[in-house]
């Protein structure tokens, strides 16, 4: 059986950075290109010097394909294409196509524009990276070149999130990304036909973490919110003010959003003042 390799160039031991180069059926393919938050000098990026020390990617390459928008899983891909060289097509979702040059755009903003940070891309880098961004529909059957083909699932986590299954010829390897399989108020489950691969590549952020469930938290999360409005304040010994919640921007804000929204009917005030832990 031919010999299917996993590198991880980033996000092998810690959060941040997600990069795997797959070798299977003597096609190469980048699975993420993130940044890392922790680091503001060369190790925010992938290093990109094990595929080649010399030359383009380009060369080294058949495909990447990226999860979801996310900077962790998306973060590094101007530079890798424009910086580092890369020519060949990039897969993502639809949705994913539509948020990534904005989160990018951001990013950039923030290093370049507020922190003054040079050797970093530009907002055209932006743009012609995304030129080579080739959509992906959820469940289509994408014929890379006559032997490789990858295939997209719905991943839940945030909008246009993918698991993708890669193939070449009866070998196979399914990368997860980041996904969900609780449902919450905007996103569904988690789902994949069932298949067997040689290789199954998942996240484990919380693999080994017990959570409340999802509706306690946030009921306890809205009444909080809603006993400190009654008191006209932040707190019961502070003034009265606006309240600020700190959350992640995108996923996490339409959440608590749609939450606000439905705990806003008098119906489900009364439920949420009188519901109890079991």
């Amino acid at each position: 059986m031919p010999e299917i390799r996993v590198t991880p160039l980033g996000a092998g031991q810690d959060v941040g950075r997600s990069c795997i180069l797959v070798s299977i059926g003597g096609k190469n393919i980048m699975l993420d290109c993130g940044m890392h938050m922790g680091y503001n000098d060369d190790r925010r990026f992938p290093d990109f010097s094990y595929i080649t020390q010399n030359g383009r990617l380009t060369d080294f390459l058949d495909c990447v394909i990226i999860s979801h928008f996310h900077l962790d899983h998306c973060g590094a891909l101007p530079y890798m294409s424009e910086m580092v060289g890369y020519d060949g097509p990039i897969y993502m979702t639809h949705p994913t196509k539509a948020i990534c040059p904005i989160l990018l755009e951001d990013f950039r903003k923030i290093t370049v524009d507020k922190k003054g940070e040079t050797n970093f891309f530009t907002s055209q880098m932006i743009k012609d990276c995304m030129k080579k961004v080739v959509p992906l529909n959820l469940h289509q059957t994408v014929q890379v070149d006559d032997e490789l083909e990858i295939k997209a699932y719905y991943a839940g986590h945030v909008l246009g999130a993918a698991m993708v299954q890669i193939k070449v010829g009866s070998e196979s390897v399914v990368y997860t990304g980041d996904y969900n399989m609780t449902p919450d108020r905007h996103l569904g489950a988690a789902w994949i036909d069932k298949c067997r691969p040689d290789i199954l590549i998942s996240e484990s952020t919380y693999a080994t973490t017990i959570r409340d469930s999802k509706r306690c938290r946030e009921r306890d999360f809205l009444k909080k919110v809603h006993e400190s409005i009654e008191r006209g304040g932040k707190g019961e010994n502070e003034p009265k003010g606006s309240h600020l919640l700190l959350h992640w921007a995108d996923g996490e804000g339409q959440s608590l959003l749609q939450a606000f929204h439905n705990v806003d009917q008098p119906e489900n005030q009364e439920n949420l003042c009188a519901e109890k832990h079991v």
